[in-house]
């Protein structure tokens, strides 16, 4: 018996270290690495399950293509032969902007982005961009701030008070809560403000439920309360700040009476947050990525991210906004590996991908997806099957027939992390990188990504551009952390290293906005095209619901992160019912009739799913959860969801749909 260690690739928060044994060529057991100093030994079920995923028995190890209809495996040998002459003739008749690649992180290790270097070579594609995911918080803080950043994990230790604001810790961010338990035990206490029950809200002090997206009114109803109480940071505000003036103005609109009857949040709890930020220091405010995916979502962030500066949060230790950790990426060289320069690209959105490729001039003719599953992640299902029927030749890379592959005429089987060699690392949380050395030989005739490609590439006259040893390719993205005396050698020997960043951001008041300050009035969001200063704007869907159509629609529908899986990578497991589940509130059950078990059709606006009912205790009572990720050959989560962008950045404001839920006939 061997232990391995290596990494976990899940585009996740945690980033876990873990130790493959193997035992004959075969991994038996996986486990979370102890010498990892946030981890610490521990994992999620979604990581333990990488294992039966490897050898699971839907797994597909030879490539397959689609013959009148039916899939027939065939060599490599014959696949990329067709593929790379398929590319050859789409590009002389049609030009690279033929070529989509959709992609995303489904898979978030560093030689990944070798895939999209291939096509970069190839002269240029068209693209997926944006974010099914947070771009309109990122967007938001690079405006408030200049970049987000985040504190160093135990330094929450330092905090007085900790908001967790959107957030469901124990699903998507497990390993932060020892921390919080740490500083609860030195004193903190927790504030959760979320519309949907957490496992948190037992150890919180006061739990908030605001009518989904509406944290932006909350947040600068607190902090008016804040400003009119004298509770402001007037050496920040004077000193480190800019516009605050203007954005005060803008703060008069929200009266206690308005902010109550906007969020449903009672007024002695808007008191109680007011009194929270306004006279406690240092508060350290956790956001997740759910209130941004609203029309007002970045706008949002930007407003809690005021709240916080102008009550002097910011900067210190045991406070700060927490919502990503973006520096990270300049320790790194990713554009060594993707090799853009020069590469003609047209960029689809990936939330609207499907209006973009239906109307594309030139049109799409070849489409090639890598470590994604956009039939199941990207929002209005029927609209991106129809745009998909469309393209005349599809070539998916992966380890499973998803749902996008069912479409496909070429599936290419790739590896699991257990196969390959890579480094892994999360710009969300904390500044560890980890070696994922490769634990077993490829199943099958299973091949890396990156392998994958450099023989598309053998055929195409470039395999020289996308081959070099991987030790090389590992030390050109490693290149920036040489000045401070990390490399791969040092990767390698240690397993985990930390990159070095500071433990408390912005403690020299120094920011990256363009006046050095923070920026209560950003002139680069004015001169983008959107307010200066934040603003409240209402969820556009859910509340013309209530208004409209003799309420056709009176519940908020969000489509959460799924518990058990990584987006809509275990649908394998033998566990996960034929459909999804509903969680509803005992108000929605009253109204309805329906009971816990009860089958169930889910509808909004743009579409209806048979489901299965679990009536909850909490959350907002006039809100639907259901997990996203769940698929079927038939059936997604996303058919319910719309392709609405937020506010700020490239995002999908998918959380912003009304729904309405009646027994099955």
């Amino acid at each position: 018996m061997t232990d391995i260690k290596t990494a976990c690739p899940l585009d996740c928060w945690d980033a876990c270290s873990l130790i493959a044994s193997v035992d004959h060529g075969k991994v038996t057991q996986v486990q979370g690495d102890a010498e990892h100093p946030v981890t610490k030994g521990t994992m999620c079920s979604r990581g333990r399950r990488l294992l039966s995923r490897t050898y699971s028995a839907q797994r597909i190890r030879t490539p397959r293509k689609r013959i009148n209809g039916k899939w027939e495996e065939v060599s490599w040998g014959q696949a990329i032969a067709e593929i790379s002459g398929k590319i050859e003739d789409v590009i002389r008749t049609n030009g690279h902007h033929a070529i989509l690649h959709a992609y995303d992180w489904g898979s978030g290790t560093l030689l990944k982005n070798l895939n999209q270097r291939f096509f970069y070579q190839l002269g240029g594609c068209t693209e997926t961009v944006g974010s099914l995911c947070w771009d309109a918080g990122l967007v938001a803080q690079n405006y408030d701030f200049g970049q987000a950043r985040s504190h160093d994990p135990s330094d929450i230790l330092h905090a007085q008070r900790i908001v967790v604001w959107g957030r469901n810790l124990a699903v998507t961010n497990m390993h932060m809560v020892p921390f919080i338990r740490e500083a609860v035990a030195a004193g903190a206490e927790v504030t959760v403000i979320n519309p949907l029950p957490t496992d948190l809200d037992a150890k919180a002090e006061l739990v908030v439920r605001p009518k989904p997206g509406t944290d932006g009114a909350l947040a600068l109803g607190v902090l008016r309360i804040c400003r009119d109480n004298g509770w402001l940071d007037d050496n920040f505000l004077h000193q480190h700040s800019i516009g605050f003036q203007t954005f005060s103005d803008y703060l008069n609109q929200f009266s206690l009476d308005f902010v109550t009857e906007e969020t449903d949040v009672p007024r002695e709890q808007i008191h109680r947050l007011a009194d929270l930020y306004g006279r406690h220091r240092p508060v350290a405010t956790l956001l997740g990525v759910g209130l941004q995916r609203y029309a007002g979502g970045g706008n949002a962030i930007r407003a809690i991210d005021a709240l916080a500066a102008a009550t002097g949060q910011i900067g210190i230790s045991g406070g700060g906004v927490n919502y990503a950790n973006r520096q990270m990426t300049e320790f790194l060289d990713e554009e060594a590996l993707t090799g853009r320069n020069g590469a003609n690209v047209r960029e689809f959105f990936r939330g609207s991908q499907a209006e973009e490729i239906i109307t594309a001039d030139p049109q799409i003719e070849m489409m090639f997806v890598t470590r994604t599953n956009p039939v199941s992640q990207v929002p209005n299902t029927a609209l991106l099957k129809e745009a998909y029927s469309k393209i005349p030749f599809i070539v998916v890379v992966d380890t499973m027939m998803t749902a996008t592959a069912e479409l496909a005429d070429y599936f290419l089987p790739c590896t699991t992390v257990f196969e390959e060699e890579d480094i892994s690392l999360s710009t969300m949380w904390h500044p560890y990188v980890t070696f994922a050395n490769r634990a077993i030989d490829p199943l099958g005739e299973a091949k890396p990504d990156h392998e994958i490609f450099a023989l598309l590439a053998d055929r195409l006259g470039f395999g020289e551009d996308m081959r070099r040893p991987l030790d090389e390719w590992f030390e050109l993205a490693l290149r920036p952390l040489q000045k401070h005396q990390v490399g791969l050698q040092q990767l390698r020997q240690l397993g985990t290293v930390r990159i070095p960043l500071a433990e408390v951001p912005w403690q020299d008041k120094v920011f990256r906005t363009p006046s050095g300050r923070y920026e209560f009035t950003s002139k680069k969001a004015e001169m983008e095209g959107t307010s200066a200063y934040p603003t409240y704007i209402a969820p556009l869907e859910s509340h013309a619901a209530s208004k409209l159509d003799g309420r056709k629609f009176p519940y908020a529908l969000l489509t959460v992160h799924p518990r058990l899986s990584e987006n809509s990578q275990h649908r394998e497991w033998p566990n996960l019912p034929h459909r999804p589940v509903a969680e509803i509130t005992h108000a929605i059950a009253k109204e309805t009739g329906l009971s816990t078990g009860d089958g169930a059709i889910l509808s909004t606006p743009y579409g209806e799913l048979a489901v299965y009912i679990k009536v909850s205790t909490g959350g907002h009572p006039f809100t639907v959860q259901l997990e996203s990720g769940w698929w079927s050959t038939e059936a997604t989560v996303n058919q319910l969801t719309p392709t609405t962008r937020a506010d700020l950045g490239r995002q999908t404001a998918q959380y912003d749909v009304p729904c309405h839920v009646r027994r099955e006939a």
